[in-house]
């Protein structure tokens, strides 16, 4: 069960749902579980919130964009279109028919809820840590009339792993079989944007999959005795990367 009952207790006691998704991979972080909870509770509203846009191609985001109106697009790192979301909320708590807005924010592990939190209520001072599970309990912050809770990640119950430690909803060095997960990144950067790891690591933008995993390793100089490449060492380095933000779908 983990954090789930904190969770929906943030649910209702939230006037506003804030769900965030992780731009670059939004069907894989588009938590299920709270949008059909919210759906299910009368009176909330759900607003969709996509962040590290800095890190997803234009042509992901026209067509998050295109199927998700009303959504909005952030990125808290940059600190880019936040206002207009604050401006939003704002203007909601202006109109709303008590004292104080009571905004949740909900989302996987490690998707930016606390960065998020810091920007829409500069004195809250969220911890903030590129380690998944940093938050454990509810904060609560203010901001004029907006009253705005925090809450730990969590993950829809039917999620594979595989899937959690791609949404760096997982610490890498607490994943079991951390080269499965790095293979599946590789393969969905594969999928996705042609030659984005080569680029970023330095080695042969032509190589696929496992070829390209070991290349990386190798470039790294990721070895073991034998010449043969350290794979879990390897693993851990693009999760830790893909999971800090560092590896782009920009191009």
């Amino acid at each position: 069960m983990g954090f789930w009952p904190v969770v929906l207790n943030v649910l209702r006691n939230s006037d506003v749902v804030l769900l965030l998704v992780d731009a670059r991979m939004p069907e894989l972080t588009r938590n299920s579980e709270i949008i059909k909870k919210v759906e299910a509770m009368k009176g909330k509203r759900l607003v969709l919130v996509f962040n590290k846009c800095d890190l997803a191609s234009k042509k992901d985001l026209d067509k998050l964009r295109e199927d998700y109106h009303g959504a909005f697009f952030i990125s808290c790192t940059k600190k880019k279109n936040v206002k207009e979301l604050g401006d939003y909320l704002r203007n909601l708590a202006d109109n709303w028919n008590s004292l104080s807005l009571r905004v949740g924010l909900v989302g996987y592990p490690n998707v930016g809820k606390s960065a998020l939190i810091n920007i829409l209520a500069p004195m809250a001072k969220a911890k903030v840590s590129p380690v998944s599970g940093t938050t454990k309990k509810t904060q609560w912050a203010r901001n004029g009339n907006i009253r705005i809770m925090d809450s730990p990640g969590v993950i829809p119950f039917g999620d594979r792993k595989v899937q959690v430690g791609m949404s760096s909803a997982k610490d890498p060095h607490r994943i079991r079989n951390p080269e499965k997960v790095a293979l599946r990144v590789v393969e969905f950067l594969d999928e996705r944007n042609d030659g984005t790891l080569g680029r970023f690591y330095g080695v042969d933008k032509k190589l696929k999959g496992y070829d390209l995993f070991l290349a990386i390793g190798k470039k790294m100089g990721y070895l073991v005795k034998g010449g043969e490449i350290d794979e879990h060492r390897t693993a851990i380095k693009i999760l830790i990367d893909w999971q800090q933000g560092k590896i782009s779908l920009r191009g």
